[in-house]
């Protein structure tokens, strides 16, 4: 079971902790408001009241055993960055931060953020094309037991062209989208439908689809 650390309470951060737990992650909800916690705690596995700009804290509650730790803090710019770097520090292999702005998202990437998240922006963006082109993407109905996941690439990847991996023939894995990061400026390049001869390259992210029980072993 992916375990997953959502650190800030928030509107944002208790509907993602909330659905990552309907959706079977292991949930812990972290928030220094007690009432915040007091909120979440029937829908997680778990939900703790502290600091989680002390990196201390953070370790003492195993964060840095987690898979996945999301950083909900984006009213609280300065323990967003904190908490971030506390995380990567931690050893957390998939740290997502939320940002309000291109310049916080530019420093969080700085500072470790693996995806940066946009809440307004993304949706916004979504909406628009959903009803001026009739885009389906946020509103896909798969079959049961089938993902839309975003995977950090697997090592073994970096290197290969996607002809050369056949991913779908091999693996039953369908890549529709490559996220290319530019380190020294903190953006990053969508790239859509790629074509075989794309290249991966170390530090791409992918958007699959796939059987939950091939990308589960992604996400171990």
């Amino acid at each position: 079971m992916l375990k997953i650390a959502v650190l800030g309470l928030g509107r944002f951060g208790a509907t993602v902790a909330a659905e990552l737990s309907r959706l079977g992650a292991e949930v812990l909800a972290v928030d220094r408001n007690r009432r915040l916690i007091e909120e979440v705690s029937p829908l997680v596995a778990e939900a703790e009241g502290f600091d989680a700009t002390e990196a201390n804290l953070l370790a003492s509650r195993g964060i840095g055993k987690m898979d996945v730790a999301v950083v909900a803090m984006g009213n609280n710019f300065e323990a967003s960055v904190l908490v971030t770097m506390h995380c990567k520090d931690l050893g957390v292999p998939l740290v997502a931060a939320k940002a309000l702005t291109d310049e916080q998202e530019a420093v969080l990437r700085k500072v470790g953020a693996d995806q940066v998240i946009r809440p307004e922006e993304d949706m916004g963006k979504r909406l628009a094309e959903h009803l001026i082109r009739g885009r389906i993407f946020s509103f896909l109905d798969l079959p049961p037991g089938y993902s839309v996941r975003r995977l950090k690439l697997p090592a073994d990847w970096a290197g290969q062209s996607l002809a050369d991996l056949q991913l779908l023939s091999r693996q039953g894995i369908n890549l529709i989208q490559v996220i290319r990061h530019e380190a020294q400026e903190g953006k990053s390049q969508r790239l859509p439908l790629p074509s075989g001869e794309m290249v991966l390259l170390e530090g791409d992210e992918v958007d699959v689809i796939a059987a939950d029980p091939v990308l589960e072993k992604f996400l171990d």
